[in-house]
């Protein structure tokens, strides 16, 4: 470092001509970085606020190509002055680590075991899934009933994987989703599941299964198999409900195929679209597959632990039933018979509710009541049994049950019940506030549309009718929509987010729909059956999914309570992201002239990138006071605009006769971008006459949180390095930061201009009316703008020289009007209709 040090100072005493060409290089550089450090975080704001759920590679993407950004933006500072900073490398990589923890996940083993039976499995939980592994659980810790099936691991999928080179494939293909983008999501998600079903299960994995399927039902042709998926974090509070496929019914000689199929179905359009909104990485769910004998059942269905809408204040279970497979149940197309079973006393059956005689005829079961698929008995051994499995995995259990012929009953799969959003199940108050479930009731004139549905999902919202007809018009849904559609498949997931509300003709809060609706706190009412139909397309309603009542227009008092019951928490892709965020985003460094203003105090990225523009800038200047013959020296500008700049000219920037001066007037400005954009800025239209220091500072420092310091008008300081056909500006108008690189020489396709602007008093409401009025005209003009937040950045490329010089002279002219706006714009309106003034001020006569 001295070396360096020594080497730097010999450099700036014996060749500052060359020092110049460097420190300019290395500025440039240094500006590049800048521009690419601001758009990636401006890019990631976005992505977080909006939300635009993305695929977690993506992200990953987006921050290691910030780090790489960073790491040479920080570079350059540290070439242009060796060792005066040597805390910002330090800075960079402690902050650098810090994300790349937070992206770090567990590695995943392709080793055997790679099928294990339940009997044993319960030694490796880590392999086995959340299903796989609670059920392991359950059959070695307790004496309930679990069939003697097995597990295919999660090192098994690994080997898959690794086995047909799909690693790198796979990661390519997710990189790029986010869910504002369907239809590549489900172009990738197609493609995904063909080189999975195309690939070839492993020798070693097959003969793995083979010896454990002949452990656990010897040689028996005649056994069937239900193929069950078993992800790594599948059935935890984060459900995944319906996501995964299940196969059923397969024979030995087709389990590899089914096998395929189920780890297939982790790329499936709802599985991804599930796992981007539980902000999930693809290596944090990866996926075992639960292999179990079938069985026939006489009766099968869910029981709730604890009512998952605690409509009965805590004091009871839920077991819901119908005849044969559970499939019509959890696919929300049925409607099942209902027992309410006391917490106290598992043998207290509270209530009975049959399902409706029309949803499907049938016989009641031997000993069952009238009307019931399942004896009394039975349902009081599941409660028992609910209690148990409770206890044991301590908390409350959503559990898939069957009963064969012989009436003999089995748990299928055992998971805690998600109540309160993906990622962040709240335990179910026991004990409510008196009074708190209970709406408002509106006013008398408000009509009741329909009032006889069964509510799945509680919560209130408002909107217009959108009728589904089909699993094809899922991506036609307009945002805010109240969905009516005759079941709620699990397929309706990718709308969570969209719609405001679901009104189903069949269903119940048994299915996965449901359980994924109460995830993401969608009002969700069922059964109403052809009542439904009474609803028309495009007519507003307001969903009561506390009551199951449907109500004409918007309920004024209704969504005020809702609102007031709870805001809308962040969804689990910005909770993830948030700790990401909390090192990219926030800035720290205000004041340049503070003692805080140093490396070791850069907390975040843009932290740094703020330190780096600001010394970088000042790096460059202080050229001016480098020893030796030579060096063209940064110069005061004196002119009748209230403006504090430094002038520093690269080559031909000045006219000779400012050589020996240490101030000059816009009169020695030899480059052409320059005296075209002071052109603008020096306007007779401009009144500048009252002068930036008369304006409210107190109230911009309340606004911009104080990034100057007002007192010393050398914070404010705007820096233009010009050469012949060359300028770079940058430039402050109080709060306001603009950047100006424009290259207009004599051959159109080298040149450009560059515009970004930044920042500005007022509230976020009047920098939009701003940035409107800046956006008008510019594209008028003929600049490509992009607007971020509260950022605008333009381009025009190859124009020739006059036309360059032409929109120099007009963003001059913006910038020197921007700043008197903050107090005059009252509307958007206001700030087009003077975009149109500007426009017809350089119109061609």
């Amino acid at each position: 470092m001295a070396l360096q040090k020594l080497t730097s100072w010999a450099e700036r005493f014996f060749t500052p001509d060359k020092v110049v060409q460097r420190q300019f290089a290395l500025f440039q550089a240094l500006l590049r970085q800048d521009r690419i450090c601001l758009k990636l975080i401006t890019k990631l704001e976005e992505i977080a606020q909006r939300p635009i759920p993305c695929d977690w590679t993506g992200i990953e993407a987006l921050v290691r190509g910030l780090s790489l950004a960073m790491e040479r933006l920080t570079r350059c500072l540290e070439e242009m002055n060796p060792g005066a900073y040597g805390e910002l490398a330090v800075s960079q990589a402690r902050i650098a680590g810090r994300l790349t923890e937070l992206f770090s996940t567990p590695a995943l083993a392709a080793d055997p075991p790679y099928a294990l039976p339940l009997d044993t499995a319960w030694e490796y939980p880590a392999l086995l899934g959340g299903k796989g592994a609670a059920l392991a659980q359950i059959r070695h810790e307790s004496g309930i009933p679990v069939q003697p099936g097995l597990v295919i691991t999660i090192n098994a999928f690994q080997a898959f994987i690794d086995e047909n080179g799909l690693r790198n494939e796979i990661a390519r293909r997710l990189r790029s989703l986010n869910l504002g983008q369907p239809r590549r999501l489900e172009k990738a998600s197609r493609l995904l599941q063909e080189l999975i079903m195309a690939g070839r299960v492993p020798a070693a994995v097959e003969d793995s299964v083979r010896a454990a399927i002949a452990q656990v039902a010897g040689d028996d042709p005649a056994v069937t198999w239900a193929v069950r998926s078993s992800a790594r974090a599948e059935d935890s509070e984060i459900s995944f409900a319906g996501q995964y496929n299940t196969v059923l019914k397969v024979k030995r000689e087709d389990l590899f195929t089914a096998y395929k199929k189920v780890l297939a179905s982790k790329y499936g359009v709802r599985a991804l679209t599930y796992r981007l909104h539980a902000g999930l990485a693809d290596s944090q769910t990866p996926m075992a597959v639960l292999l179990l004998p079938m069985i026939a059942p006489r009766a099968s269905g869910v029981m709730y632990t604890l009512d998952p809408l605690d409509l009965c204040r805590g004091a009871c279970l839920v077991v819901t039933a119908i005849p044969g497979l559970a499939t019509r149940l959890v696919d929300g197309s049925t409607v099942p018979d209902i027992f309410l079973i006391s917490r106290q006393e598992s043998r207290h059956i509270m209530a009975r509710q049959p399902a409706p005689k029309s949803d499907e005829a049938r016989d009641s079961a031997p000993g069952a009541k009238e009307g019931m698929c399942l004896e009394d008995a039975a349902a009081a051994s599941l409660a028992e049994w609910g209690l148990e499995l409770e206890a044991l995995f301590g908390s409350p259990q959503d559990v898939e049950w069957a009963q064969d012929q012989a009436g003999r009953l089995v748990v299928l799969q055992s998971r805690p019940i998600g109540s309160a959003g993906v990622g962040g199940a709240e335990p179910l108050a026991t004990e409510p506030e008196a009074g708190s479930r209970d709406t408002p009731a509106p006013t008398q004139h408000v009509g009741v549309l329909l009032g006889e549905g069964t509510p799945a999902s509680v919560g209130v919202a408002a909107g217009p009718v959108y009728r589904l007809a089909g699993e094809k018009e899922l991506d036609q849904v307009p945002p805010g929509s109240i969905l009516v559609t005759p079941t709620i498949g699990p397929e309706l997931v990718s709308l969570a987010d969209r719609v405001g509300a679901v009104i189903a003709e069949r269903g119940s809060k048994a299915s996965h729909f449901a359980s994924v609706a109460r995830e993401f706190r969608l009002p969700l009412v069922v059964g109403l059956g052809e009542l439904a139909n009474s609803l028309q397309s495009g007519q507003i309603v307001t969903v009561d999914a506390h009551r199951g009542v449907v109500y004409d227009g918007e309920v004024p008092e209704l969504l005020a309570w809702q609102e007031k019951q709870q805001a809308k928490p962040p969804i689990p892709f910005q909770q993830r992201l948030a700790p990401v965020m909390e090192l990219i985003s926030p800035l720290n460094l205000t004041d340049p002239a503070a003692p805080e203003f140093a490396p070791g105090n850069c907390r975040t990225f843009h932290d740094l990138v703020r330190f780096v523009h600001e010394k970088g800038t000042r790096e460059m200047f202080s050229l001016g006071t480098t020893p030796g013959s030579g060096l063209r020296r940064a110069k005061q500008l004196v002119s009748e605009i209230p403006i504090v700049m430094q002038v520093l000219d690269l080559g031909g920037g000045l006219t000779p006769a400012a050589r020996d001066r240490k101030e000059v007037t816009p009169a020695h400005f030899a480059s052409v971008p320059m005296q075209a954009a002071w052109a603008g800025l020096a306007d007779q239209d401009i009144k500048w006459s009252q002068g930036l220091v008369h304006l409210d500072w107190e109230r911009f420092d309340q606004l911009s949180a104080g990034i100057f310091n007002p007192k010393t008008s050398a914070r404010l300081a705007s820096y233009a390095l010009v050469a012949a056909n060359y300028a770079h500006l940058l430039l402050r108008f109080g709060y306001h930061f603009a950047v100006v690189d424009a290259l207009a020489g004599e051959r159109p396709e080298e040149n450009h201009i560059q515009f970004r602007f930044k920042g500005g008093g007022g509230s976020p409401e009047k920098k939009g009316w701003r940035l409107a009025m800046l956006t008008r005209v510019l594209t008028h003009y003929g600049f490509g703008v992009k607007v971020q937040e509260d950022m605008l950045e333009a381009k025009a490329m190859r124009l020739d020289q006059p036309a360059s010089q032409l929109r120099l002279t007009i963003l001059g002219y913006l910038l020197g009007r921007t700043p008197l706006l903050d107090m005059a714009l009252k509307n958007e309106d206001d700030a087009l209709e003077m975009a149109e003034q500007l426009i017809k001020k350089w119109a061609a006569p």
